[in-house]
């Protein structure tokens, strides 16, 4: 037959070449077909490197060191980095070139040509900006990015931002924003709940853009995403406000205030056995600073994918994947005694099974999965009925503020929302001195964050 070759009777394997078929055996290397073409380079990144090349000759040609003063020019110009991470990257630089010496001597205040370069070529040169950000903030040996990685590299940007002047001085509030942050960056962007992040989250994370973002607005509470001081505001203090003695530590007493009582004692329960998400505290029975961020944002918003994620691990009592009837109607009998309680319209649970049903659509009737949620429009809905009676009275009587409020900011999110409301509260409580005359906000000087003043 065509194509095919027989030597002592067997078949042997052919190629077509230009209508022409060649003997593999017989073929050289170059007869083969190539099957993998490495991907070009994009000419805009090209360019890009061109002109950062440009610089580099500039910056040492008039000598061949750059001092830590100067150093911010390599590291915006040459390698696009945000300039607030000048120093941890001439840290890294020098300490990279004194890894072989004696570990104890002081790191040097000058880096040559040699050594710029060097990070140049094996970290920025044909990298995109996702790459070389993951390269400056891992540490060496690695290819993830930990919550000390982040820290480590954003202090100077508590330093130098000039919409966080007012926190100088108030290191411990410097220090608590910037757990806020990183652990914001965390919930948004590590996918896999690894406490790691690699360069797929990079990739698929929108932190380049908002890194600069940050570098180029001197307006910090702009920046919605991550670094509002606004948002770690209302984080904190809504934190402080449930710390009833102060200790940084919440038991379940504390937590089932949130919202003024909005959550039922069942999920609270998951919460706090580690279901939602595994308590970070290192308490037992206790929710932490870090575990009480992921409940109030995922809490306040729960169409985003981190929060559909948080309480989809609550709800499934099994762990098997999927969301029953007889795990939803676990959840509902607490709303039911509620709703009871207060002289609310009961509505039965096999009346909300159908509405639930009719909402998510789940593939399988009855096995609601979380992809299932993912394209549900209204996740938070779903939610709500099982365990926030509150909010589900408010969707229920379709509540006209709500409605207006959503219609006319389309561009944020349930969670920029509601910190904006809450911020404003809190701000006008704090001006009119309300704090010092309630026992339950006893916050002295150390304990209150700086209100932004701008």
């Amino acid at each position: 037959h065509q194509g095919v070759d027989t030597v002592m009777g067997e078949a042997q394997p052919a190629v077509r070449s230009g209508g022409r078929v060649k003997d593999i055996r017989s073929g050289c290397a170059a007869d083969l077909p190539k099957f993998f073409t490495p991907a070009k380079l994009p000419d805009a990144l090209l360019d890009a490197q061109q002109q950062e090349k440009e610089v580099l000759e500039t910056l040492f040609a008039t000598k061949g060191t750059v001092e830590k003063e100067d150093f911010r020019v390599f590291a915006v110009s040459v390698c696009g980095y945000p300039s607030f991470f000048a120093p941890s990257l001439f840290d890294k630089i020098a300490a990279l070139g004194n890894k072989d010496k004696d570990k104890t001597a002081a790191l040097p205040s000058v880096l040559d040509r040699r050594a710029c370069e060097a990070w140049y070529n094996g970290n920025c040169k044909d990298q995109r900006a996702e790459k070389r950000l993951l390269n400056l903030l891992k540490s060496e040996g690695t290819n993830y990015v930990t919550r000390d990685n982040w820290k480590h590299h954003l202090a100077s940007l508590l330093d130098t931002h000039p919409g966080l002047d007012f926190l100088k001085g108030t290191s411990e509030f410097q220090e608590r924003y910037l757990e806020c942050v990183v652990e914001r960056i965390y919930y948004v962007n590590d996918r896999a709940d690894s406490s790691r992040l690699g360069g797929t989250d990079f990739a698929r994370s929108n932190l380049v853009k908002v890194l600069h973002y940050v570098d180029a607005e001197a307006d910090i509470n702009k920046v919605i995403d991550y670094f509002s001081y606004e948002h770690f505001y209302v984080l904190y203090c809504k934190f402080w406000e449930l710390d009833s003695d102060h200790d940084f530590l919440l038991d379940r007493e504390d937590v089932v205030k949130l919202c003024n009582y909005a959550l039922t004692y069942r999920i609270v329960d998951r919460i706090f056995a580690g279901a939602c998400r595994p308590l970070s505290s290192g308490v037992s029975d206790r929710v932490g600073y870090q575990d009480f961020i992921w409940l109030l944002l995922s809490e306040e918003d729960k169409t985003s994918e981190t929060a559909i994620r948080y309480w989809f691990r609550g709800i499934d009592l099994d762990g098997d994947g999927f969301i029953r009837p007889h795990e939803m109607e676990f959840f509902y009998k607490e709303q039911l005694h509620r709703m009871d309680c207060l002289a609310q319209e009961v509505v039965q649970f096999e009346d909300i099974l159908c509405q639930m049903t009719d909402m998510v659509k789940p593939d399988r009737e009855g096995w609601i999965t979380m992809m299932d949620l993912k394209h549900c429009r209204q996740p938070g809905v779903f939610f709500n009925v099982l365990f926030n009676l509150t909010k589900f009275i408010q969707y229920d009587q379709k509540d006209p503020g709500q409605i207006f409020n959503e219609r006319a900011t389309p561009e944020l999110t349930d969670w920029d929302r509601y910190a904006k409301l809450e911020y404003a509260r809190l701000a006008m409580e704090e001006d009119q001195g309300e704090y010092g005359e309630d026992d339950a906000w006893e916050m002295d000087q150390d304990a209150e964050p700086p209100a932004d003043q701008s």
